[in-house]
């Protein structure tokens, strides 16, 4: 298992990490066989917003059916960044000498158990290797899916947007449409009105014009 150590950890703080991942890798029934720390070191990729991180490889032997409860006991390890764990095809050759690729010593170093004489340490390396290969690209294509989904999201509130633009455009030409109906409507209505007064004075009018010629008749006839 290779897993990854907050960076702002003292040497005290790290050692206590370290020991307590010993201790429930033992309390499980499994076999410590070497701890190797490689030390701070450039990440691959930020996590949880760093950039550096204290490597530690660590050989074991364990029931596999254990993997799965040490796995998830790892993730809730708030001072572990991140975790792998490969199971080896073949029992590697331990010695003392540090994996680091930056160093050749290592603080924490336990005698191999059971080691099988010829096995090259190349092949965990190569394993260990291929493994944060394999998470970088997962990463990237969960990056560009995320991506992708936000664009996706974009697009679709920009179409709302302007469908909401458009309601509200024809919501305003209606608007005005029913504006102008009403206007011609009025001015229909006030034409109507100023037609009748109109009828209506010009008959007062023919009226006054007859009751005039009526009495200057009337007058008239009188008179003779």
């Amino acid at each position: 298992m290779l897993f990854i150590v907050h960076p702002n950890y003292e040497q005290d703080r790290l050692d206590a990490v370290i020991s307590s991942v010993q201790k429930e890798i033992t309390s499980k029934g499994a076999k410590i066989l070497k701890i190797d720390n490689w030390g701070k070191r450039k990440l691959a990729y930020l996590i949880n917003k760093q950039r550096y991180g204290s490597y530690v490889l660590m050989y074991f032997e364990a029931d596999p059916n254990l993997i799965q409860g040490l796995y998830e006991w790892m993730e809730i390890q708030a001072q572990v960044l991140h975790q792998i764990i490969i199971r080896l095809e073949e029992k590697p050759e331990l010695t003392e000498e540090s994996q680091n690729p930056d160093s050749p010593s290592a603080s924490y170093i336990r005698p191999a158990a059971h080691a099988k004489a010829g096995t090259s340490t190349e092949k965990v390396k190569k394993a260990v290797v291929k493994k944060v290969v394999k998470e970088e690209v997962v990463e990237e294509k969960s990056s560009s899916a995320e991506a992708m989904e936000d664009k996706v999201v974009k697009e679709v509130v920009e179409e709302e947007v302007v469908e909401k633009e458009s309601s509200s455009a024809e919501a305003m030409e209606d608007k005005v449409v029913k504006e102008v109906v009403e206007e011609e409507v009025v001015e229909k209505e006030s034409s109507s009105a100023e037609a009748i007064e109109d009828k209506v004075v010009e008959e007062v009018v023919e009226e006054k014009v007859v009751e005039e010629e009526v009495e200057e008749k009337t007058t008239k006839e009188e008179g003779e």
